[in-house]
């Protein structure tokens, strides 16, 4: 059976007993049990039990945006009933209001008074209730507007994403370098670091975006790139770098850069055949002989 999976913020794959290809359309279930078709995209990699992981896309055409948009739609209506309830019951609370606006007092002990009493309890309770749906109204709308402002944001679960945060990254990017080239135009004195902030999170958004909708050559480009970043940044401390060196350590972002490393290591007699690895964090594998010495070192 295909389910669903959380893979990131707002984006859920297919989790796979067998293996699919792309274009394939499977019958992914939901937690409750409905059956839904996908067409399948990219491979994602494997989970420890073994399932297959893929990027998918409803082919009834159902995304991020369509259900905030059906959602705001249901909550307005539900804004709209609550305005009719907070009317009729105001309707309602105006009874006997000819007799109420002439200010006649409640004559205790005289038949009416009981009559009297009532009418005004009525009518308070009434109000209060029309105060009460009108609040409600409120809320709802609040709630829908939320929602169908959600209704037109591009997010990880749409392949509009890739060329979205490829687009959001060049103008974050260009807006940095102003910040650098230009303090006057810096609102305060953090301004830099949260427009290197905004650079940073976009291209980790724009990485996940690769992984889920990108083509293979993209993604081999973007995993190179981060193995040679991640190296860069290594080496630029020497102490750390010759600690990774010395317990057998090696960067890998998919299964290609990992099996190469690893058979290098294997070929220089560092590590044994079927020998396990850890992933420490940021592409960093050590070998699990290592991975308390490496630990204390690396402190």
């Amino acid at each position: 059976m295909n389910t669903y999976k959380k893979y990131c913020p707002n984006v859920f794959v297919a989790q796979c007993e067998q293996e699919q290809k792309k274009g394939d359309l499977i019958q992914i279930t939901t937690k409750y049990g409905k059956e839904i078709e996908n067409e399948v995209f990219n491979f994602l990699g494997k989970t420890r039990e073994g399932l297959f992981l893929y990027s998918v896309i409803r082919t009834d055409g159902v995304n991020s945006q369509e259900r905030a948009e059906r959602k705001a739609e249901r909550i307005e209506g539900y804004a709209i009933n609550a305005e009719k309830r907070s009317s009729a019951y105001y309707e309602a609370s105006q009874e006997g209001k000819d007799f109420l606006s002439l200010g006649e007092p409640i004559k205790i002990g005289h038949h009416s008074e009981r009559r009297h009493r009532r009418l005004i309890e009525r009518n308070w309770e009434r109000l209060g209730k029309s105060i009460a749906e009108d609040e409600r109204a409120k809320d709802y709308q609040r709630r829908a507007e939320y929602w169908r402002n959600k209704a037109n944001k591009i997010d990880l679960s749409m392949p509009e994403s890739l060329s979205f945060f490829e687009f959001e990254l060049i103008k974050a990017k260009k807006y940095h370098q102003e910040m650098k080239d230009d303090p006057s135009k810096r609102a305060h004195s953090m301004s830099l670091q949260y427009a290197n902030k905004t650079v940073k999170e976009i291209e980790e958004k724009l990485c996940y975006a690769l992984r889920l909708w990108g083509d293979e050559e993209d993604i081999r480009i973007m995993e190179e790139e981060k193995k040679q970043k991640a190296e860069t940044k290594a080496d630029k401390s020497k102490a750390k770098s010759d600690i990774i060196k010395m317990n057998n350590g090696f960067f890998a972002f998919n299964n290609d850069q990992f099996r190469q490393e690893y058979d290098s290591l294997k070929n220089c007699g560092f590590i044994a055949e079927g020998e396990k690895v850890v992933h420490v964090g940021h592409g960093l594998y050590i070998p699990k002989s290592r991975i308390d010495i490496f630990m204390e070192q690396y402190k």
